[in-house]
């Protein structure tokens, strides 16, 4: 039993030593309710300096701990080169967690998520191989498929099958590019209009363009048809491109641009 005691007396004394119902580990002078002083320089009195507060751990009266320095600001106070490390943290949603930023004080804060803060999020289809003699069935106001690939996808949620070249949406809101390029060397084809149906929450919204070209061998047509639009959650969209009625092409001869024929996808926000 005495050697219990002493031995209790013993780790009182020689580990730790309170003083006015502070604690302070390896230091006669603790800074707040509980100090450890790992390496042990701590002056005897007085308030350490910044290069010794940096190996001490202290709790204050204020519930507040401090890690690399014995006057914490808040509940957990870390002070030094690269404090922090996370092993292990599993992957969250960015369409659903917030995300952490740190103010000009070193605050750790929440501000919503990507979607909130509108931080666009891409996605790219492109046309890899030419379509001839596209919409030479349609008339003005037909559309037909346009058979992409998707080449990036970085939008959570969104979905693409290639086999009909669908997108399948996430709700939220978009600007949508559809960019072509073309030649239509029929005789007479001087003016080149299309549209493009967009996806608009429960319905779709056309949208066309329409431009002169030189007519004959090698007539170049492009054009760039943008919308933004807001859909609701799993609505598809079908990557089409329509004849508008403003042209006077028609017939055999159209061939549509692979690779420059493309469809970006932004996703804006909610």
């Amino acid at each position: 039993m005495k050697r219990k005691l002493i031995y209790f007396l013993f780790l009182l004394t020689g580990n730790c030593i309170f003083m006015h119902a502070q604690v302070g580990i390896q230091t006669s002078n603790p800074q707040g309710v509980f100090n450890i002083d790992a390496a042990k320089d701590n002056p005897a009195t007085g308030t350490p300096s910044s290069a010794q507060q940096a190996n001490d751990v202290a709790v204050t009266a204020a519930g507040n701990m401090g890690i690399g320095t014995t006057v914490p600001t808040n509940k957990l106070h870390v002070n030094g080169t690269d404090p922090l490390r996370l092993q292990g943290v599993g992957t969250g949603s960015s369409s659903t967690d917030p995300l952490l930023v740190i103010d000009g004080n070193g605050i750790v804060k929440n501000i919503g998520t990507l979607g909130s803060l509108s931080i666009p999020s891409p996605a790219v289809f492109r046309l890899e191989t030419a379509q001839s003699n596209f919409l030479q069935s349609q008339g003005a106001g037909g559309s037909q498929v346009v058979p992409m690939s998707v080449i990036k996808n970085s939008i959570p949620g969104m979905s693409y099958n290639a086999a009909t070249s669908t997108i399948t949406f996430p709700a939220g809101t978009y600007q949508i590019t559809f960019v072509y390029e073309a030649t239509h060397n029929a005789t007479g084809c001087t003016i080149s209009s299309y549209f493009v149906d967009f996806p608009l929450n429960a319905t779709t919204s056309r949208i066309h363009n329409t431009a002169s070209h030189s007519e004959g061998t090698l007539s170049n047509h492009g054009g760039t048809i943008t919308y933004a639009t807001t859909v609701p959650a799993n609505k598809t969209w079908t990557i089409s491109l329509g004849r508008g009625q403003s042209g006077n092409c028609s017939g055999a001869g159209m061939l549509l641009s692979a690779t420059s024929t493309q469809v970006l996808v932004f996703r804006i926000g909610d």
